[in-house]
Protein backbone atom coordinates (compact mmCIF):
# COMPACT_ATOMS: atom_id res chain seq x y z
CA UNK A 1 0.00 0.00 0.00
CA UNK A 2 1.81 3.42 -0.94
CA UNK A 3 0.69 6.73 1.43
CA UNK A 4 1.49 10.04 0.57
CA UNK A 5 4.96 10.35 3.05
CA UNK A 6 5.39 14.28 4.25
CA UNK A 7 7.72 16.00 5.24
CA UNK A 8 8.75 19.62 7.15
CA UNK A 9 12.16 21.30 6.63
CA UNK A 10 13.11 23.86 8.96
CA UNK A 11 16.07 25.91 8.24
CA UNK A 12 16.83 29.70 8.59
CA UNK A 13 18.04 29.49 4.91
CA UNK A 14 15.97 29.74 2.19
CA UNK A 15 18.31 28.02 -0.53
CA UNK A 16 18.91 24.99 1.84
CA UNK A 17 15.12 24.77 2.88
CA UNK A 18 14.34 25.00 -1.31
CA UNK A 19 17.56 22.42 -1.63
CA UNK A 20 16.66 19.64 0.93
CA UNK A 21 13.06 19.87 -0.55
CA UNK A 22 14.19 19.38 -4.33
CA UNK A 23 15.88 16.59 -2.90
CA UNK A 24 12.50 14.91 -1.18
CA UNK A 25 11.01 15.87 -4.75
CA UNK A 26 12.96 14.31 -6.14
CA UNK A 27 13.12 10.69 -4.07
CA UNK A 28 9.04 10.81 -4.55
CA UNK A 29 7.62 12.74 -1.32
CA UNK A 30 5.05 15.26 -2.42
CA UNK A 31 4.38 16.85 0.43
CA UNK A 32 7.12 19.38 1.89
CA UNK A 33 6.43 22.06 4.51
CA UNK A 34 8.69 24.83 4.64
CA UNK A 35 9.67 26.91 8.31
CA UNK A 36 12.32 29.19 8.98
CA UNK A 37 13.47 28.36 12.67
CA UNK A 38 12.55 25.50 15.25
CA UNK A 39 9.41 27.47 16.60
CA UNK A 40 7.61 27.69 13.35
CA UNK A 41 8.58 23.57 12.80
CA UNK A 42 6.75 22.91 16.50
CA UNK A 43 3.62 24.77 15.61
CA UNK A 44 3.56 23.07 11.99
CA UNK A 45 4.91 19.56 13.44
CA UNK A 46 1.52 20.04 15.53
CA UNK A 47 -1.26 21.00 12.46
CA UNK A 48 0.44 18.64 10.16
CA UNK A 49 1.66 15.52 11.20
CA UNK A 50 4.39 14.97 9.00
CA UNK A 51 6.60 11.51 8.57
CA UNK A 52 10.10 13.05 8.49
CA UNK A 53 11.33 16.19 10.20
CA UNK A 54 14.77 17.87 9.08
CA UNK A 55 15.69 20.42 11.65
CA UNK A 56 18.84 22.24 11.33
CA UNK A 57 20.53 23.26 14.18
CA UNK A 58 21.48 26.20 14.18
CA UNK A 59 18.29 28.14 13.40
CA UNK A 60 17.06 31.87 14.73
CA UNK A 61 14.06 32.31 17.51
CA UNK A 62 14.43 28.40 18.36
CA UNK A 63 17.23 25.88 17.69
CA UNK A 64 16.88 22.40 16.40
CA UNK A 65 17.80 20.90 19.37
CA UNK A 66 15.14 22.54 21.36
CA UNK A 67 12.90 21.89 18.71
CA UNK A 68 13.78 18.53 18.20
CA UNK A 69 13.04 17.91 22.19
CA UNK A 70 9.25 19.73 21.81
CA UNK A 71 8.83 17.15 19.00
CA UNK A 72 9.55 14.45 20.39
CA UNK A 73 7.64 14.85 23.78
CA UNK A 74 4.77 15.66 21.10
CA UNK A 75 5.11 12.11 19.56
CA UNK A 76 8.42 10.36 20.60
CA UNK A 77 8.01 8.02 17.19
CA UNK A 78 8.55 10.75 14.93
CA UNK A 79 11.22 10.44 12.56
CA UNK A 80 13.67 13.56 13.10
CA UNK A 81 16.96 14.15 10.65
CA UNK A 82 18.73 17.04 12.16
CA UNK A 83 21.14 18.96 9.55
CA UNK A 84 23.74 21.03 9.87
CA UNK A 85 27.13 23.12 8.60
CA UNK A 86 29.58 22.18 10.99
CA UNK A 87 29.82 18.94 12.54
CA UNK A 88 31.03 18.08 16.12
CA UNK A 89 31.03 14.70 18.10
CA UNK A 90 29.43 16.60 20.93
CA UNK A 91 26.67 18.12 18.68
CA UNK A 92 25.94 14.73 16.68
CA UNK A 93 25.67 12.77 20.37
CA UNK A 94 23.62 15.72 21.92
CA UNK A 95 21.16 14.93 18.46
CA UNK A 96 21.06 11.07 19.36
CA UNK A 97 20.54 11.45 22.86
CA UNK A 98 17.52 14.13 22.14
CA UNK A 99 15.97 11.17 20.02
CA UNK A 100 17.28 12.27 16.72
CA UNK A 101 17.21 9.42 13.53
CA UNK A 102 19.65 10.66 11.26
CA UNK A 103 22.24 13.43 11.35
CA UNK A 104 23.28 15.05 7.90
CA UNK A 105 26.12 17.01 7.06
CA UNK A 106 24.91 19.85 4.85
CA UNK A 107 28.13 20.45 3.16
CA UNK A 108 28.11 16.75 1.77
CA UNK A 109 27.40 16.69 -2.38
CA UNK A 110 23.93 16.47 -3.32
CA UNK A 111 24.33 12.54 -4.26
CA UNK A 112 25.84 11.77 -0.87
CA UNK A 113 22.70 13.99 1.24
CA UNK A 114 20.35 11.88 -1.55
CA UNK A 115 21.04 8.47 -0.30
CA UNK A 116 21.01 9.65 3.31
CA UNK A 117 17.32 10.32 3.13
CA UNK A 118 16.86 7.62 0.94
CA UNK A 119 17.82 5.83 3.54
CA UNK A 120 15.48 7.54 5.85
CA UNK A 121 12.55 7.53 4.07
CA UNK A 122 13.41 3.26 3.85
CA UNK A 123 13.51 3.11 7.46
CA UNK A 124 10.04 4.45 7.46
CA UNK A 125 8.92 1.76 5.84
CA UNK A 126 6.58 3.68 3.60
CA UNK A 127 6.67 3.59 -0.48
CA UNK A 128 6.75 6.90 -1.97
CA UNK A 129 4.83 7.69 -4.40
CA UNK A 130 6.72 8.23 -7.62
CA UNK A 131 5.57 9.55 -11.15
Amino acid sequence: MNKEITALIADDEAHMRTFMKLLLLDLGISKVYLMQNGQDAIDAYREYKPDIVMLDINMNVMNGLDALAQIKEINPDTIVVMMTAVSTRDSVEECSRKGAAYYILKTQTPDAIKVQLKQVIEKIGITAQTS
